[in-house]
């Protein structure tokens, strides 16, 4: 039987002694910025040692001391665009590669034989289960990379402070990489472990199973692991509705970071962003990399904290608490409905009832037959940085004033653009950063005066899902929409549960608010099946290359 380590003995005979031999293979300069690229080596694994691939990138005239190691997922290599972004943030940057041999690729990160499956396209079940030792798979030669990279910068003339900022699988290295080295502040970007528990909703009846297996990857391998052991401050940045990311259990993982460090550490939530990180997220990661990187001061409040509750007049009300220490420029709160699945679930923005000092009381206008309510809320301060709360969960129980009936209108411009989130991922960096406000919902005024939603990476809602706006059997949807010109518009129904996608597409033309009626059966998948009908969780799209805007989205 396979031992079940937990971080402390999976990593404590590790040897992290060697020289890394650098050599620079290649470089290049261009916009005042000039990329290394560099071989090294890591670990010795019995067989050799692993010769990692990376790349440097820095001010050509006034290099920074202060460096920022970027981890990106594990299905990504070097991505100069995002090193390039946070070089003209102040910063130096090592990305390396750890994903290892890739079709197409001619610079990778070579493992000797006997670790072939750190290689992610060889990996099997090495990445996501620990039949073995939580030495034999992909995530302990993925971390060893990590640290020789960290001893590589150590070694680097004029290396000062090293933040590090992972994305996805890169984020859950950063977890392991913190508990071991002294790294000076970890940022991970929808990265928050329980990994197994995927699959298995929090606020689900079903709990997961577990054997020797599921325990060794658990307690070796899952990031929540390792956060009481974290040596720097943390800032999680999350995001909803992620298919890979859980963020119903990132507030697990960060109330359990080391308390030594969990005063200075920050959790962070992006609403609407379909899984990206929006202009405040990001903003705020560069605000926590000046302060503990480059040690400049920055003023970090505290989360807001949450309470759900009835006020004396009988309405269902969240209550947030912000830091009396700052001075806030904005208090929001989102709430969402009836959804235990954290993909499928829809946010929108809950209405201010009152303020009064450091208090702010919300409306949560909940359906009259919802059983569960979710909110957090955030505050702004005038430095920019904005922190959030835990994320609040109520069943419902009784009646309250505010309760809302049945309602057909899935949207109406009266809405503003906060009931759509982007449907298309590609225009953010490193297809994970969005870095203008411009590309989010956003409501537009077109011919006669009249309004609708717009975004130039599409639009997207999960408002059907929730009983309130749930459509019949027989419902047909019917919206609005004005192109400026002749335009191709994409229609999508995307089944969360099957991963299918239903579309249709409709030549329409510009200048004109036009009127369009679609029916399921006009939804088609790939083999030309038509989607049966409205019900179930489905995530409705609308994509178009021209400018455009979409109004009175409803069942009829």
């Amino acid at each position: 039987m396979s031992n079940i380590l937990t971080p402390v003995s999976l990593w404590k005979n590790f040897d992290d002694s060697l020289d890394v031999n650098a050599q620079v293979i290649g470089e290049k300069a261009a916009d005042a910025i000039k990329i290394e690229y560099l071989n090294f080596y890591g670990r010795d694994t019995g067989e050799g040692r692993v010769k990692i691939y990376a790349a440097f990138a820095s001010n050509m005239y006034a290099p920074a001391a202060d460096i920022v190691m970027l981890l990106p997922d594990s299905n990504c290599t070097v991505d100069e665009e995002l090193m390039k972004f946070f070089v003209k943030c102040g910063y130096s940057v090592l990305m390396p590669d750890y994903r290892g041999k890739w079709q197409g690729s001619e610079n990778y990160t070579v493992y000797p034989d006997n670790v072939k499956y750190a290689n992610l396209a060889d990996c099997g079940r090495h990445k996501d289960f620990a039949d073995g030792d939580a030495f034999e798979t992909s995530w302990y030669e993925w971390v060893a990379v990590a640290r020789y990279c960290y001893n590589y910068l150590k070694q680097r003339e004029n290396t000062a402070k090293i933040g590090v900022v992972g994305i996805r699988d890169g984020g859950e290295i950063g977890w392991k990489l913190a508990a071991g080295a002294d790294i000076d502040c970890l940022v991970t970007v929808c990265a928050a472990g329980w990994k197994t528990y995927s699959g298995f909703q929090k606020f689900g009846a079903v709990e997961p199973a577990f054997d020797d297996e599921r325990y060794r990857f658990m307690a070796g391998i899952d990031s929540q692991a390792y956060a009481p052991f974290v040596r720097c401050p943390v800032l999680m940045l999350c995001s909803t509705n992620d298919e890979r990311f859980d963020y119903d259990r990132a507030y697990d993982t960060y109330s359990r970071i080391n308390e030594k460090f969990v005063g200075d550490s920050v959790i962070s939530y992006s609403v609407h962003c379909n899984g990206c990180i929006d202009v405040e997220g990001t903003r705020d990661m560069f605000l926590f990399l000046d302060k503990f990187v480059r040690e400049r001061h920055v003023f970090l409040p505290k989360p807001a904290v949450i309470t759900v509750m009835a006020d004396e007049e009988q309405n269902l009300i969240a209550r947030s608490e912000i830091d009396p220490q700052g001075i806030p420029e904005e208090v929001g709160m989102y709430m969402a409905e009836d959804c235990i699945d954290p993909v499928a679930r829809e946010w929108c923005a809950a209405p201010l009832k009152s303020s009064n000092g450091q208090t702010r009381d919300f409306y949560l206008n909940v359906y009259e037959k919802a059983t569960s309510v979710f909110a957090f809320c955030y505050a702004r301060y005038t430095n920019g940085f904005t922190v959030w709360s835990r994320m609040a969960v109520r069943k419902i129980s009784g009646k309250f004033r505010n309760m809302k009936k049945r309602c057909r209108v899935l949207y109406s411009a009266k809405n503003d653009g906060n009931n759509f989130s982007i449907a298309d991922r590609s225009f953010a960096l490193g297809g994970i950063f969005l870095t203008s406000e411009a590309v989010l919902p956003q409501v537009v005024e077109k011919a006669d005066g009249l309004k609708g939603a717009y975004s130039v990476c599409g639009l997207m809602t999960f408002r059907g899902n929730i009983p309130c706006y749930a459509p019949d059997d027989d419902s047909l949807l019917k919206l609005d929409i004005f192109c400026d010109n002749p335009a191709d518009v994409s229609f999508g129904m995307y089944d969360t549960d099957s991963g299918t996608l239903y579309s249709a597409k409709l030549h329409l033309a510009g200048g004109i608010w036009q009127n369009v009626l679609l029916e399921s059966k006009d939804f088609k998948n790939e083999q030309g099946m038509h989607l049966s009908n409205f019900k179930g969780k489905l995530k409705f799209t609308v994509m178009c290359g021209e400018q455009y805007a979409v109004n009175n989205v409803m069942w009829l």
